[in-house]
Parts: C-alpha cells; structure tokens; sequence
C-alpha cells in the first residue's frame, strides 16, 4: 500500500464523508439555534459505512480502517449533534452488486466469496431502500448513534 493509495481511501471514505455531513450539519444547527429562516429544525444525516468498517477483512485492510473511521465519526457527530435535534446514523452493508463490481461476482474469487456468505447471495442496492427511508422519517427520532449492518447475516 503507498502513501498515494491510503490517502486516496481516507480521502474518498473519511475526509469527503466528514466535510459532507460537516457542511449539511453547519446549516441544521444554524436552523435549530434560529439563526437561520426555517420552520424545520433538527435533521436527519445517514453515513454509508460497511460492513468492513465492523469486521477485518484480509487485504482490505486500510479500507475496513477507513469504514471503521465511517462509523465513529457518526457516532461522535450523533453525541454532539443529538441535543440540536439532528440524527446521525450509519448504515454498514455487506456485499452489495454495483456496477462497479458487477464482473467480479462471475470470477472465480467472487464465487468463492459469495459461497462464504450465509445465503450465499450478494445484495441489490434496492436492499437498503427501507431502511434508508425509515432512517430519515421522523418516526426515527429516537434512533441516533445507530450503526446499523445491512449485510445478509455476514457480519454475524
């Protein structure tokens, strides 16, 4: 691994994950503390961890960092950010097909991955559709801090 390729990572899962959240945040406090025109105060804020980010996994190591990073950040934004009335909350999903990675599910390391799985299927992206919505509904406001896996059983 050099320097370039763990700054890229961390650029990509944790520094773009921060400032996003950080910017959205800014404007959700000014909003709560009145400081902004609204008739909404508090929010909702979704980081999208992994899976990697609660279990090690061999050779991706630096981004299972990364995705553990994910998740404390969510969680010391929802302990700082909860009194203003704004949720923060990560989902961590497992094995989901993109198109970034559609091909590799037809190689042989990607059958043998997902013959580990404990359905041995890999996820859609339509598979955290409820779960995002629940997230940012307001019946969710008492769900803050949650770090959620989404993963088939994987992490279990």
């Amino acid at each position: 691994m050099s320097e370039e390729d763990f700054d890229f990572i961390f650029n990509a899962n944790v520094k773009g994950a921060f400032f996003v959240a950080q910017e959205v945040g800014k404007r959700m406090l000014a909003r709560a503390k009145g400081a902004v025109p609204g008739t909404y105060s508090g929010g909702r804020i979704i980081n999208i961890a992994s899976m990697a980010g609660l279990r090690v996994l061999p050779q991706i190591g630096v981004y299972c960092m990364s995705k553990a990073a994910v998740v404390q950040m969510t969680r010391a934004m929802a302990l700082e950010w909860g009194r203003f009335g704004i949720n923060v909350n990560a989902i961590c999903p497992g094995y989901i097909d993109t198109e970034i990675n559609h091909h590799h599910w037809e190689t042989e390391q990607g059958k043998k991955l997902v013959q580990m799985l404990p359905r041995k299927r890999i996820g859609k992206p339509e598979d955290l559709d409820a779960m995002l919505v629940m997230l940012a509904s307001g019946e969710s406001h008492f769900v803050n801090g949650a770090v959620i896996a989404a993963d088939d059983g994987f992490g279990a």
